[in-house]
């Protein structure tokens, strides 16, 4: 045989076997193409489904994993959702607002829980005398009443001191106290509205002298003021009175000084007429039982130790206010 057709017979040999191969392989895409539905391996759906473990199988793994006898672990409780938190807490006043005596005022809150109803109050700390504490005040604003996220207040009273906390209380339909809030507020009293940042103000009606520093109270006394009507005028900077001169401002002040008229010391004077008629000086301690009403010749008198602290922060020219 020549090689030339041994070639031939061998080329034809292996064309012939890829055929048969082909042959076979659509053979077996064929049947898998007419397979139906019911022919395909479908789980049941119980199968599916997860199946409790033997207690015996249970604890032969747990054995395995963790030791024989070693402590198993509990199943972990239930996950609770308690209801929503009461709650309650002021909207306004705003942290140290100021609020003007007689004005009337909007209290706003929000509440969560099952807070239903309220009650809104106020307290302060009396003005001291001397340094020394006269008690604590408190009064309603408003009685229990029904939490409607605001309250307007008709009038603010007036207060024995510089400021105050105001509180509301939330209560369940029961009238069981659930939470509360409160906040503080600076006073201001009717007549000192408009005056400087920085001056003394005598108010007759009260007995009460203010000292503003920054705008702020820096002190407030328990005073007595002249106990005939007229005999402490009222002045402020740039008033004038024909006996009396220029009034309404520090014109001198001294650490002690001596009335001709009633032959009496007058301690930590402070000079607010250009005549020197009145001043605010400390009177003598058989008198402190009279502070706070009109008992004075027309001076301003204090407590020893309240006209020490406010003449320590007064100086000359210092604008001086009485209503």
């Amino acid at each position: 045989m020549s090689a030339d057709v041994a070639v031939t017979r061998f080329t034809s040999g292996v064309q012939l076997a890829l055929m048969l191969i082909w042959m076979a392989a659509a053979s077996v895409c064929a049947d898998a193409a007419a397979a139906t539905d019911d022919e395909l391996h479908v789980l049941p759906a119980d199968s599916l489904a997860a199946q409790p473990v033997p207690a015996s199988v249970r604890g032969d793994v747990e054995d395995a994993l963790i030791g024989p006898g070693a402590a198993r672990l509990s199943a972990p409780p239930p996950v609770e959702f308690p209801g929503a938190e009461a709650q309650i807490g002021f909207l306004s006043p705003q942290r140290d607002e100021e609020w003007v005596e007689g004005a009337a005022v909007t209290l706003r809150w929000a509440s969560s829980g099952p807070i239903s109803q309220v009650r809104i109050y106020y307290y302060f700390d009396r003005c001291a005398l001397g340094g020394k504490a006269r008690g604590r005040f408190g009064a309603l604003v408003t009685p229990m009443m029904p939490d409607r996220g605001s309250y307007q207040w008709a009038k603010v009273p007036w207060m024995d001191a510089s400021g105050f906390r105001i509180r509301i209380a939330g209560y369940d339909a029961a009238g069981n106290l659930l939470a509360s809030d409160e906040r503080g507020v600076r006073f201001r009293p009717r007549e000192l509205v408009g005056i400087p940042n920085n001056c003394v103000a005598v108010i007759k009606r009260q007995q009460r002298l203010y000292y503003y520093s920054g705008g702020r109270v820096q002190r407030m006394h328990i005073v007595s003021t002249g106990r005939f009507s007229g005999s402490t005028p009222n002045m402020r900077p740039g008033s004038r009175d024909r006996r009396r001169g220029a009034m309404g401002k520090v014109f001198r002040k001294a650490p002690s000084a001596w009335s001709r008229s009633y032959r009496v010391n007058m301690p930590y004077w402070l000079q607010i007429t250009s005549s020197g008629s009145h001043g605010i000086h400390a009177t003598s301690p058989r008198y402190y039982g009279r502070l706070g009403s009109p008992a004075s010749a027309g001076c301003v008198r204090q407590h020893l130790s309240d006209a020490a602290k406010l003449y320590s922060l007064v100086s000359v020219g210092t604008p001086v206010y009485i209503f």
